[in-house]
């Protein structure tokens, strides 16, 4: 922990973050409190460590690792993936892993590779110990977070402390990216990955940002293959209307339209890889396994078919389940009403945002100050209603929905308040509530 400590106060990163040195120090020590609740509550919820995500990625890094002492060639082909593909590496090592072959996922990639790779390689520093592991998961999660504060604080002005709030404390958030899980990885990878690819738009494109950029797309691809479906149309209307100055709504709209279309012919697109077949694999392989666990959240899917129709009639039902799933009645544990608790505040931050939009718009008073705003908040939209759509077309379970949802949602309630921000009762009385906690560690300017 000192180790991090250190780094957050001296790494000019987190220096010119807009954010002081002591506030960054104590949402750090947050986001490690929240990985030790994580693994309680995994701890008590899983009667066998073998079925719980945090700890099986961590426990199958450890016949890799063996390898090492006296085999270390045998290592680095594991970590690089590199020539593994046969009997040898199958009897010695992957044999004692319990997650690196799934039997029930049809995936084109068992995303689970990476973390345990990962875990892997922390176990060269961290003594094989398990919250050092943690501790390495909430700090780059942590990192991924400021880069996502810095990009964009500029553009909230009027709500700079709850902007703090939806990057660093929103629950869902906080707790399920602070453990040993993808979704810390995702969050790093989203925040950095935005980092770079705004400095794109204000600047030459050097190496540097390239290779973020590259390390960034790879880590989402083998991690979560869909947020990276999801992200591509997003920001490449978010990147093409910054940098060449037009139309927003415009180029947001024929992004969406090429997307659909490149997803329906992805098999001619991509060398034979259906994107929608994907996608009825992976809401088969969850129906699977929420069968074989026994899972207590199940709700009912409508099956999803490879034709435009066919995707197009259950996207409303889709979104519908990331919005309010899971339901009063299945808030069967105090885990479940918190998010209940969460999904009632942002549901009623949308209801809010879309009256005051209606608002702006009737009133005919421009709702966003300047281009920039208005085109954040067309990523964050749609960003989050492709996120939302595939992940609730797909997942049949509750509990596993409100932790596949978590990347999207930082930037669900940034949108909200780029809408809001203006609204001059409401949120100034947030505001001042909160500049008591915030201020003045958390500044605007760049």
């Amino acid at each position: 922990m000192g180790l991090f400590i250190v780094i957050i106060k001296r790494w000019r990163f987190f220096r010119f973050s807009g954010i002081s040195s002591q506030l960054l120090i104590v949402l750090f020590i947050i986001k490690f409190g929240a990985g030790l609740l994580l693994t309680t509550i995994y701890t008590h919820h899983y009667k066998e460590r073998r079925e719980a995500d945090i700890f099986k990625y961590f426990d199958d890094s450890a016949p890799m690792f063996s390898a090492l002492p006296e085999k270390p060639l045998d290592f680095v082909k594991m970590v690089s993936g590199i020539g593994i593909n046969n009997a040898y590496f199958f009897d010695t090592y992957f044999i004692h892993m319990n997650n690196w072959d799934r039997a029930y996922d049809s995936n084109i990639y068992n995303d689970s590779h990476t973390i345990i790779r990962l875990n892997a390689i922390f176990r060269l520093f961290s003594f094989q110990v398990f919250h050092i592991h943690t501790l390495f998961f909430c700090f780059l999660a942590f990192v991924g977070c400021v880069a996502l504060f810095k990009t964009f604080k500029h553009l909230f002005s009027q709500t700079i402390n709850l902007y703090t709030i939806a990057c660093f404390l929103l629950p869902s958030v906080l707790l399920w990216t602070s453990g040993i899980l993808k979704e810390s990885i995702l969050i790093f990878t989203l925040g950095i990955l935005f980092m770079a690819i705004e400095k794109f738009t204000r600047q030459k494109i050097n190496l540097s940002n390239l290779t973020l950029v590259f390390i960034c797309a790879f880590l989402m691809v083998y991690i979560k293959f869909y947020v990276l479906l999801a992200f591509l149309p997003a920001i490449a209307g978010y990147f093409i209307a910054k940098k060449l100055q037009l139309n927003s709504f415009l180029v947001y709209a024929t992004v969406c339209v090429l997307a659909v279309i490149g997803g329906f012919y992805s098999n001619h697109l991509t060398g034979g890889i259906d994107l929608v077949e994907v996608l009825i694999n992976k809401q088969k392989d969850f129906l699977r396994l929420a069968d074989w666990q026994n899972a207590q959240s199940t709700f009912a899917l409508t099956p999803l078919e490879n034709s435009f129709w066919g995707v197009i009639k259950v996207v409303p039902e889709g979104l519908i389940n990331c919005f309010i799933r899971p339901l009063p009645h299945q808030g069967d544990s105090w885990l479940h009403v918190g998010v209940i608790i969460e999904n009632i505040f942002l549901l009623l931050l949308v209801v809010f945002s879309g009256y005051f939009l209606v608002k702006s718009k009737m009133a005919q008073r421009p709702l966003f100050k300047t281009f920039e705003q208005k085109n954040l908040f067309l990523f964050c939209v749609l960003f989050t209603l492709l996120l939302f759509a595939i992940i609730g077309i797909t997942t049949p379970v509750a509990g596993a929905l409100v932790r596949y949802k978590v990347p999207a949602l930082p930037f669900l309630m940034m949108g909200c308040l780029l809408v809001v921000q203006h609204e001059n009762k409401f949120i100034p009385a947030i505001e001042k509530k909160l500049r008591l906690f915030f201020s003045p560690s958390v500044k605007v300017k760049n």
